[in-house]
Formats: structure tokens, C-alpha cells, sequence
């Protein structure tokens, strides 16, 4: 019945420019039965306060999980600086792709990166595509690949030691989380646990959702 009602009374999918909040300004494809709250600036609002001290002009970054692009076009457009964009999942490169075709101001600052990130035969190093690829080495990192962070984590030992890049990460499980924290705390991090809030959730399907914060 809820659905039934929202096809009625909201407008069909389509670009639209944000209005509200720390992505004001983006364009994107909203399809409001499901992402109502991106449009309306309530997505994932619990990190804002951590972006807007990390996100400065001319802080070159990493979105590892960049799904439809909307973290990506938030960073690139506060930083004015290049965003690497690594997406594996070959639908989601392409929503990618037409993201970044609704923000000609912003896309040439997007490099999309279609490859699963891990430290695994057959995955991408993010040291070797910073250092080996003729990519960048990043000031800030925000991953999130539904479980694959430790092997993310551990593909930038490099980057995390000698950069020393400020990072949110995204956490599925309390194991998960651990593991995460303690290979920050190896390269000199403290961290930071964020929970969702309690007021307006984003849906998750998934009962334990938080991030790392290290700034």
C-alpha cells in the first residue's frame, strides 16, 4: 500500500539537482520510490560533519564503492580536485557513467576505475593503481564495498604509512569492524565509531551498520 501511494503522488524517475544539503547542487538520476532521502539531503547525513572538515579545495580522494556516483560528485564538488572512483559491478558503472554525463562541471574531475579493489590474485591494489598506474596517491578515502575493506585496507599499506590520508570506512559486521580498527591503529590511527542515527534512518539491509571515521 505504501508504494502503491508513492507512485501516485510522486514524480517518476529522472535528473534532478539536488536541493538540500552537502550535495546541493549535484545532478542525479532520482527515482523517488527509492531515494527520497538523497534528494532531500538526508542521505547518510551522520558523516557530514566529518566531510566538511576533510572535504577542502584541493584534497585529491579515493570513493572505493562508488555505486551510482553520489559520493564521488559530493567530494568532487567541494574539493574542485580529482576523485578516483573505483566501482566493480558493471550496472552500477554504467549509473556511474550517467551521473557524471548530468555534471559536466565535475565529470572531468571524476576518474571512474571499473575493478573489485583487494589485495587478492585478480583484484587492484589501491597502492599499485596510486603508485604502479599512473593514478594518484590520495588525502582522503572513503570505501565501502560490502565487506571487502579488509582487503582494501591491507592494498594500501603504503598509502595509509606514508600519506597518512584521512578515511571513512564503511562496516557491515562487529568482526568486520575490528578488523578494520586494527589495521588503522597499525598505521597510527585513532579511530572514531559512527552509528546510524535514530531519527529517519536510511533503510539497510543488513542489521550492523557503522563506519570508521579516521581524520
Amino acid at each position: 500500500m505504501k508504494q502503491a501511494i508513492k507512485r501516485v503522488l510522486l514524480p517518476g524517475p529522472g535528473p534532478r539537482r539536488l536541493p538540500l544539503g552537502i550535495g546541493r547542487g549535484v545532478r542525479m538520476t532520482i527515482d523517488f520510490q527509492h531515494q527520497t532521502r538523497t534528494y532531500l539531503g538526508l542521505y547518510e547525513i551522520e558523516l557530514n560533519k566529518y566531510l566538511r572538515r576533510v572535504l577542502r579545495p584541493g584534497v585529491t580522494a579515493f570513493d572505493v564503492g562508488a555505486q551510482h556516483g553520489y559520493d564521488s560528485l559530493v567530494i568532487a564538488k567541494h574539493t574542485s580536485a580529482p576523485v578516483a572512483a573505483f566501482e566493480r559491478d558493471p550496472q552500477c558503472a554504467a549509473r556511474l557513467a550517467s551521473s557524471l554525463a548530468l555534471n559536466l562541471a565535475l565529470k572531468d574531475l571524476v576518474v571512474p576505475v571499473n575493478a573489485m579493489v583487494g589485495d587478492e590474485d585478480g583484484q587492484l591494489g589501491l597502492d599499485e593503481w596510486a603508485y604502479a598506474s599512473g593514478g594518484f596517491v590520495p588525502d582522503f578515502v572513503k570505501l565501502d564495498i560490502d565487506g571487502g575493506e579488509v582487503g582494501a585496507l591491507r592494498s594500501a599499506a603504503r598509502i595509509l604509512q606514508e600519506r597518512h590520508p584521512a578515511l571513512i570506512v564503511e562496516v557491515h559486521s562487529l568482526a568486520l569492524e575490528r578488523d578494520c580498527e586494527r589495521i588503522l591503529t597499525s598505521h597510527g590511527y585513532a579511530t572514531t565509531v559512527v552509528p546510524q542515527r535514530k531519527f529517519f534512518p536510511d533503510r539497510r539491509p543488513i542489521e550492523h551498520n557503522r563506519w570508521l571515521v579516521a581524520i
